[in-house]
């Protein structure tokens, strides 16, 4: 069943006004119970005390006349119903009684709620030493105390029911004034949807009664009708000024159009000039490396041609004497006579004696195994020479990192001997997902200045390379003890152009191309120094690396 708000109002409020009357009309009994028990038992048991008082001489004497007396006396209390002085065997020694008042066995009372009879009975011992001789016994005569009580039930009842009958005008009265304001909102919300098709608003409006939030809301609402209609206007307005902004605004982006398709173009080509820039950036800093190997490399080049050439030379003087020993033997024919082959013989013999081809023969093995070692290290310094110098296609490959280190130590090998000594501590990593040329310009970067920042100090140093394996990262760390890095240029080691080498020693691209290679493999680059002690560089890099495709994606 739906209750409207005006029902809603009533019932509420009267149920609210009906709990806060019930716990009045409770708290005021309680009290009032409360009261009237604490004055009664108060006030019979002070009249114990003190009739006990006086009556206990005249018992602990057996005067019974002055019991008599004293009993008389307190009768003349209205409110005492009977009073009574017993000795220790209960034997009454006096006592009066209240006209019409029914004798009865005698029971203390705890609680005026206890009461069936309209006396409050109490009794007070009389003792001397602890011991007991008898007590004094009465009743106080609540019947007044009853009726008032019940009289004030009465009247906060009747006030109680009287306040419900107002409140539950008032509810009526207040409920109907605030639902009369409400049907007037909600009609005028019901003429403002028939008028949001047409946009005829000035029509819609609600009276206005009264100063209180009701009427305010009204007022709002009147408000908020007269604003629908000034936007509606304004909003008519701005749509036909906007229809005519568009068709100026569709000229103009057609040639917006076509200047952005301009600059596009331009940008494009700019960016084409960019990436070859930076191309050609890279490898100019790959021919400045080269460079500076060049002629190391030819030096670590020529040891091998040279001591190959020179074993070359031998191996051709020892070919002569094996020709020289072939031609003797070739001589000797089974038709000669005994004397003839034995002064053949004998001159072999010689021949093998006098240049100990015995020697030759062993030192040949020697001599083409020196040879091909010469050989086989001029190849891979050929080899990891064109790795470093060729322009690299940009893809990636699985390499043994280890192998690289290795690589890049022999092309640079010459620039460090003769300044520092190299520790490798290589772990046994996994292959590893990367670019081969770019990686090695990136160690020899790295191995090159090391030993210039040794070859600085003046004194012969170390170069620690350590390789090592975290989860799905390898690490590298390069460490010399070298002049290091103050604090300022660490700040700005890897930007362009940045150097501290001398003019012309130096382009100051190659840690920051050594920075963007680590980048567009998805690793991380950091570096610690300290001035006068050397400087640390690691190199992180992810063991699946980054894919072409991420690999152009970096690079845009």
């Amino acid at each position: 069943m739906r209750l409207s708000l005006r029902t809603k109002t009533i019932a509420g409020t009267a149920l609210i006004e009906a709990t806060l009357l019930l716990v009045l009309i409770i708290t005021s009994l309680t009290f009032i119970n409360a009261l009237i028990e604490e004055n009664v038992v108060k006030r019979a048991q002070t009249t114990a005390n003190l009739f006990s008082s006086i009556t206990r001489d005249p018992l602990l004497s057996l005067d019974l006349a002055s019991l008599e007396s004293s009993v008389e006396e307190l009768m003349n209390n209205p409110d005492i119903a009977y009073a009574r002085v017993v000795d220790s065997q209960q034997r009454v020694l006096a006592q009066r009684r209240r006209e019409g008042s029914t004798e009865r066995p005698f029971n203390p009372d705890t609680s005026v709620q206890e009461i069936d009879d309209s006396v409050y009975d109490t009794r007070k011992p009389i003792t001397v030493a602890g011991e007991y001789f008898g007590e004094v016994q009465i009743g106080i005569d609540v019947t007044s105390v009853q009726s008032s009580l019940l009289q004030i039930r009465n009247w906060i009842i009747s006030l109680a029911l009287l306040e419900m009958v107002l409140v539950a005008l008032f509810s009526f009265g207040l409920g109907t004034y605030l639902t009369s304001q409400l049907q007037s909102l909600r009609q005028g919300a019901k003429d403002m949807l028939k008028a949001i098709p047409t946009h005829s608003y000035k029509s819609v409006s609600i009276p206005i009664k009264g100063r209180d939030e009701l009427s305010e809301l009204a007022l709002s609402f009147n408000t908020l009708v007269d604003t629908l209609a000034e936007e509606y206007e304004n909003r008519s307005g701005a749509q036909d000024e906007l229809k005519k902004l568009n068709r100026s605004l569709e000229n103009k982006v057609k040639e917006r159009t076509e200047a952005l398709s301009n600059k596009n173009t331009e940008l494009e080509n700019a960016n084409k000039h960019l990436k070859e820039t930076q191309q050609q950036l890279l490898q100019a800093e790959k021919m400045a490396s080269v460079g500076q190997l060049a002629a190391g490399v030819a030096h670590e080049i020529n040891n091998p041609i040279g001591f190959v050439s020179s074993n070359l030379s031998t191996l051709k003087d020892y070919l002569s004497l094996f020709q020289i020993l072939l031609d003797m033997a070739k001589k000797l024919h089974s038709d000669e006579s005994i004397e003839a082959l034995k002064a053949r013989v004998d001159e072999l013999q010689a021949f093998y004696t006098q240049h100990d081809l015995d020697f030759i023969s062993e030192d040949v093995g020697s001599l083409i195994e020196e040879s091909a070692e010469g050989l086989q290290r001029v190849s891979e310094i050929v080899k990891g020479l064109k790795i470093f110098s060729r322009v690299d296609s940009g893809e990636s490959q699985w390499y043994d990192l280890n192998h690289c280190l290795n690589t890049t130590l022999t092309m640079v090998n010459n620039k460090l001997k003769y300044i520092c000594k190299v520790e490798k501590q290589f772990a046994d990593l996994p292959k590893v997902y990367f670019n081969l040329g770019k990686l090695t310009q990136v160690f020899t970067n790295l191995l090159i200045n090391a030993g210039q920042a040794i070859e600085a100090t003046g004194k012969q140093g170390v170069i620690s390379i350590k390789t090592m394996q975290e989860g799905d990262i390898v690490k590298v760390r390069i460490q010399d003890t070298g002049c290091g890095i103050s604090q300022e240029n660490l700040d700005q080691l890897f930007n362009p152009f940045f150097t501290t080498k001398p003019e012309g020693q130096g382009t100051g691209l190659g840690l920051s191309i050594t920075y963007g290679i680590i980048q567009e493999h998805g690793g991380q680059i950091q570096v610690s120094s300290t001035p006068g002690e050397g400087s640390v560089f690691e190199l992180a890099l992810p063991i699946n690396g980054l894919d072409d495709q991420q690999h152009a994606a970096a690079q845009h």
